[in-house]
């Protein structure tokens, strides 16, 4: 399979690289324009984007911005990344002789909130900029199907942890809460720590994107992804007892209480209906492998 890796340098993206090399795929890959090295492309450049080769099987966009109550102060950013970027992808695949199919990466905060296990029919309620970008990424590329035939699939991800190539792990919750405990020895949780996520193994994210992104039944379909339901107190204990830090609680500031979704714990059937042995990794047997080196 020859693949395009659009936002190589990313967490996810760098992840994705690295899993298809080794599964000895041929990889093209882009970092974002803020990288340190290597090829480098702005996804919001037009230009830029339409001069990229077609000539491959998968397209993986893992471009784009990523945050919370930060996309609404800087929303230009969010809106270029996440929609016009999307868009430029789109509209140049269109005008192309290829069709190869568009991976991308979704969110859990698309969803509303809730205390039961989400399908991906759920009702969705976006409470940010970052989230609204991503359904308006979603909704573009069923609208390129449907009206000229660009296939695609997209995953939406709850909180992925782990780092598979050695380096210093800093990404998201996770990341967050290893941060913490190593540069203050204490994991600080808004409320009593009780929504609950669903945890992925990077490696089993990974795996199930390289799997399914030239599968007909992963075509024109969305999927959660699975993982491990645990509450954010959990997942701070695990890390806590690891690192020999304390967890503190304190009151929701006002505006992230407002802009919180909730829990968002993912059904996964659908995609374990699929790929049944796609989950081999548990959070916490990753937590005791880990160590003050894995910060920052």
């Amino acid at each position: 399979m020859k693949s395009l890796v659009l936002g190589a340098s990313g967490y996810l993206g760098r992840h994705l690289a690295a899993a298809l090399r080794a599964d000895g795929h041929d990889v093209v890959a882009y970092a974002s324009p803020r990288a340190a090295a290597g090829p480098r492309l702005d996804i919001g450049d037009r230009p830029g984007v339409d001069a990229l080769d077609w000539n491959v099987d998968v397209v993986f966009l893992m471009a784009g911005a990523t945050g919370t109550t930060a996309s609404f102060t800087d929303f230009e950013r969010f809106v270029r990344g996440n929609q016009i970027g999307v868009l430029n992808v789109l509209e140049s695949l269109r005008r192309s002789e290829r069709r190869p199919r568009v991976v991308f990466p979704s969110t859990r905060l698309v969803y509303a909130g809730s205390d039961r296990p989400l399908a991906e029919t759920a009702p969705l309620r976006p409470r940010t900029v970052y989230a609204a970008s991503k359904i308006g990424g979603e909704h573009y590329l069923q609208a390129y199907a449907d009206a000229f035939g660009v296939p695609y699939t997209v995953f939406r991800i709850g909180v992925p942890y782990g780092n598979a190539q050695g380096e210093r792990y800093a990404y998201g919750t996770v990341g967050n809460f290893i941060q913490q405990a190593v540069d203050t020895g204490c994991i600080r949780l808004y409320g009593n720590g009780s929504l609950r996520r669903s945890f992925t193994h990077v490696e089993d994210l990974c795996r199930a994107i390289v799997c399914g992104c030239t599968r007909e039944d992963f075509a024109n379909e969305v999927f959660n992804m699975p993982g491990e339901d645990l509450s954010l107190l959990e997942a701070a204990q695990l890390i806590a007892r690891r690192l020999d830090a304390t967890i503190e609680f304190a009151p929701w500031p006002a505006f992230d209480r407002r802009v919180e979704s909730g829990s968002t714990v993912f059904d996964g059937r659908k995609l374990l209906s699929r790929l049944p042995d796609l989950l081999t990794h548990r959070m916490a047997d990753w937590v005791d492998s880990i160590g003050p080196h894995h910060a920052r």
